[in-house]
């Protein structure tokens, strides 16, 4: 099997099974750290009510766009490893183990922390280019968290301690395998999901992708799977090494560097800066036994609005497999499906859901801190292969949110915005219902 052949840095990637799981590796990371700098970046406070100065708050802002900016492109590179699996006939991939959990990742943790500067260090570390001293990249301080969890969760028996490392591994495997191979690309061009049709593949000033920072791309050939690679190391990675934080660009080691400088700065002349509301790390519903770490949600409403994200972002993923798999719908199915549903959830759902969700308190009894997202994947999140059965179940799973939404809007002292959530559900299932029933698919 391809896992135990992979094992350190001088073998080969030489068969498209090993390939395939290293491509699934490199899904599993992009998702991961996605999640990770959206818990960063939603944690952040979000007006001077919260104890700080009209000054300090645009500074916050700015970290927040930045920060969101790194995160959506973190969702680009998972798309675009979708498309490089579905190139070489494999599926999608939009698992990632339960938060947190170790990784090769040079001594850290998967885990979900509110922005602070030590989870700076670790994401500047995760995004360290090559050529970068560990030392410059906060990478000599191991995790506390890890050795306990190294315990429970054993972390991928893969050799990489970088992201670049990883897709430099790819690289050379892709390489390898088509001297080997000549049908290595055998996947229809069809399943794979472009930047023209999510209307993002337009150049923006002063933005390293296109449309919301993503640029997608197909892959038909070495020549493109190349480029691909290429375009999320480029994204990654720093042209210039810079410990002083003297200079700025887009790159997401850079962007992470810089907001870490301009957090120290402001904290020398205000020591008792805090830009972050008290987040608990890895929030859960329920905690798995043994598993360190997580923070049992207790408050009732806290618990009701992150049932109801979970359940949202279960939806989100099912049909990004939809999209990154779809077999037999036809062209206006799959624009109508990506204006009804597709941005609309992420926009007017996933996100509202999870800025609600830091400004409700984790625990029954009270107390400052505040809960957040789990981003847990479920066993049922996976591919319904029949495309009238399969809009069908996620056209069931869009009226099931939104009644649990109407209801949960209703109880006593849960915010107002979360029944404007609960309206924009409805909304969205009205429309995605004028969509499939032309169809004929029953609803």
């Amino acid at each position: 099997m391809a896992r135990h052949l992979v094992v350190d840095k001088t073998q080969t990637i030489d068969s498209r099974d090993e390939l395939i799981y290293l491509l699934c590796e490199a899904a599993s990371v992009e998702h991961s750290l996605m999640c990770q700098y959206l818990f960063c970046g939603f944690s952040l406070k979000v007006n001077v009510s919260e104890g700080v100065t009209d000054e300090q708050m645009n500074q916050i802002c700015n970290w927040e766009r930045f920060i969101l900016m790194v995160a959506r492109q973190e969702m680009e590179h998972l798309g675009l490893v979708c498309n490089l699996l579905s190139a070489i006939g494999a599926a999608p991939y939009f698992s990632h183990p339960t938060f947190p959990y170790p990784t090769s990742l040079y001594r850290h943790s998967m885990s979900l922390d509110r922005f602070s500067a030590q989870t700076l260090k670790k994401f500047i570390c995760f995004e360290r280019p090559r050529g970068v001293d560990p030392r410059h990249a906060f990478c000599f301080e191991p995790d506390l968290q890890i050795k306990g969890l190294i315990d429970v969760v054993a972390p991928s028996p893969l050799p990489y301690e970088t992201v670049g490392e990883l897709y430099e591994a790819l690289r050379r495997g892709f390489e390898n395998v088509a001297k080997r191979n000549s049908n290595l690309f055998i996947g229809p061009l069809s399943t794979q999901v472009t930047g023209d049709e999510l209307l993002t593949n337009f150049v923006r000033k002063g933005a390293t992708g296109g449309g919301y920072d993503i640029f997608m791309a197909p892959v038909t050939n070495l020549e493109s799977a190349l480029k691909v690679i290429d375009l999320i190391i480029h994204q990654g990675e720093a042209t210039k090494v810079d410990p002083k934080c003297e200079e700025f660009e887009l790159s997401h080691f850079r962007v992470f560097q810089r907001i870490y400088c301009d957090l120290l700065k402001i904290r020398d002349a205000h020591p008792q800066f805090e830009p972050a509301r008290a987040v608990v790390s890895n929030p859960v519903l329920y905690p798995d036994a043994g598993r360190p770490g997580q923070t049992k949600i207790t408050d009732p409403n806290s618990r009701a609005v992150l049932d109801l994200l979970d359940g949202a972002y279960g939806l989100m993923l099912l049909l990004l497999l939809r999209f990154f798999s779809h077999v037999d719908e036809n062209k206006a199915l799959f624009e109508e499906v990506r204006a009804a549903a597709f941005f609309p959830f992420m926009t007017m759902v996933i996100r509202p859901l999870t800025e609600v969700l830091t400004s409700l308190p984790a625990y029954e009894h009270g107390g400052p801190e505040r809960a957040g997202p789990s981003f847990e994947v479920y066993p049922n999140v996976s591919l319904v292969p029949h495309t009238r059965s399969a809009w069908r179940v996620l056209y069931e799973r869009f009226e099931e949110l939104a009644d649990d939404a109407k209801q949960i809007s209703q109880r006593t002292q849960m915010p107002e915005r979360v029944a404007y959530i609960a309206e924009s559900l409805e909304l969205i299932r009205r429309r995605l219902a004028s969509v499939l029933h032309p169809l004929g698919i029953p609803l």
